[in-house]
């Protein structure tokens, strides 16, 4: 990654390129707009590789088409409407970007975010009039919330994550009729299906305490205590690699077998349901996978989702889950 005063210059460079009204610059010109436009003095040398790295540097993207007349002695685009601005963006940078800005939207309120406000604002605007261009007036639809519920915590959780302090939280699961409050030693926050966690360890007074997920929107309140903890080792890149979702029943990976109808191979393939499938068969009568994961309410949701399209076979015990679970669905419409 370039640094800043880098593409601040290459900005510079590529505004004195594209002024219409001035003849073509020398380098001394160049030398002089930027460091004038810096308030700092730039050297020649800078400059000359400024220039060589918008023509040929692949990590830029540029690919200034850049020439230098020897009879004027300056520089200019080979083609006049050229600009490092005119860079096209792919639809999947526009996507990600658009991903990005509306999640900065939501923590906005956030003290460490609020002072890029401005910035999140002017590059939301920017990124809305490229997506306008490659789109031709299409606009994408993102399945994300409006606002993450609870997202009023996440300052103090941040803090306390930081500084090892312990949490007071009052919490209302959806099982339960009444909020209680837990001692809590946080540890990281994931986002879910447009819901946000905290990740933390219960700490039960009589009980084991044990690692639990708190969804912010079931918290009434949450409180940064003076006291600290002393954090224990979790892998926090890898806590949920062996499940579907956030939920942790507190069991093994198992070994699970699903056979699909043929009609629902390529969609699998371009959209595996876990980094840990794998083709077992692929024809023109079945095509199976295997995936390694803890069996959890996520994935009986997801599995239950494809309908008669899919069969479990494996582990017996997940065959029976699932059966227990269309038997009552088919006693709903029955009754």
């Amino acid at each position: 990654m370039k640094n800043k005063h880098a593409l601040s210059r290459y900005r510079l460079i590529d505004n004195r390129m594209t002024m219409k009204q001035k003849p073509a610059p020398t380098l001394q010109d160049l030398v002089d707009f930027v460091s004038e436009k810096m308030n700092a003095p730039i050297s020649v040398a800078s400059i000359q590789k400024d220039i060589y790295a918008m023509r040929y540097d692949e990590s830029l993207g540029f690919n200034a088409p850049i020439e230098y007349s020897k009879a004027e002695k300056a520089y200019r685009y080979t083609d006049p409407s050229f600009s490092i601005s005119n860079i096209p963006v792919s639809e999947e940078d526009l996507h990600g970007l658009e991903i990005a800005i509306g999640i900065l939207e939501q923590f906005k309120d956030i003290p460490a975010i609020r002072v890029f406000e401005d910035a999140i604002t002017k590059i939301a605007a920017s990124v809305k009039q490229s997506r306008a261009k490659v789109s031709e007036g299409k606009i994408v639809l993102l399945d994300r919330p409006k606002r993450y519920l609870g997202i009023e915590y996440m300052a103090d959780m941040v803090d306390a994550i930081h500084n090892r302090n312990v949490l007071r939280i009052q919490y209302q699961p959806f099982t339960k009729k009444e909020a209680a409050k837990h001692t809590v030693h946080p540890y990281f926050i994931k986002e879910y299906n447009g819901r946000m966690y905290l990740i933390g360890k219960d700490i039960h007074p009589v009980k084991e305490s044990k690692f639990l997920t708190f969804a912010f929107d079931r918290m009434s309140s949450v409180i940064k205590m003076n006291q600290t903890f002393i954090e224990e080792q979790v892998d926090k890149e890898n806590y949920f690699k062996e499940t579907i979702g956030i939920s942790q029943p507190g069991t093994k990976p198992e070994k699970i077998v699903l056979q699909f109808d043929p009609a629902q191979a390529n969609y699998l393939k371009s959209q595996p349901i876990h980094h840990s499938q794998e083709i077992l068969k692929d024809n023109a009568k079945v095509f199976s996978i295997g995936l390694e994961l803890v069996i959890n309410y996520e994935l009986k949701s997801l599995l239950l989702g494809f309908g008669d399209k899919m069969k479990v076979l494996k582990p017996q015990s997940l065959v029976l889950d699932m059966q227990q679970s269309i038997q009552a669905m088919q006693a709903l419409y029955e009754s």
